[in-house]
């Protein structure tokens, strides 16, 4: 399969792909076994594609960040175990770690505040301020669609 027309190699900073890489060479899994693990526990159940557990693993993704609900795919895989299933609580560990290193990696940040979400309140990140326009209106509308997934969630 080839790459999308607008995936990035190895020259950009990508802490997420390194610590799912790490993840599964820790624990010995193939992009496969990792991917049957990687399922959204909070939305329509939707599943990683192996090839893109791939294209992560080896920053070879789009320059556009994944959506929550695959980051929330990501953090289930890593707090999933084949026999007993998914812990909630190792979940919600992995996913504030999964997404602070999709921020890191996507927008460069390396400060990110944790905004509790509840109706009405907005999340707050941190915008290099060498970013240009088009980036800061992309990392606002992230926010923005994380607020409302977040505020459905509960």
């Amino acid at each position: 399969m080839p790459l999308p027309s607008d995936a990035i190699g190895h020259e950009r900073h990508a802490p997420l792909s390194m610590y799912v890489q790490a993840y599964m060479e820790r624990e010995g899994l193939s992009a496969r076994q990792f991917a049957a693990r990687a399922v959204d526990p909070e939305g329509d159940n939707q599943r990683l594609l192996v090839q893109w557990v791939l294209y992560l693993a080896d920053n070879q993704l789009s320059r556009k960040a994944p959506e929550l609900w695959r980051l929330r795919a990501l953090a289930a895989a890593m707090a999933t175990d084949p026999d007993t299933g998914l812990d909630r609580e190792r979940y919600r560990r992995e996913l504030d770690t999964v997404k602070k290193l999709a921020a890191a990696q996507w927008f460069e940040m390396t400060e990110v505040l944790d905004v509790p979400v509840s109706d009405g309140s907005i999340v707050t990140v941190s915008v290099p301020p060498s970013l240009s326009d088009e980036d800061r209106e992309k990392i606002r509308r992230w926010a923005e669609q994380m607020a409302k997934d977040l505020a459905h969630d509960r």
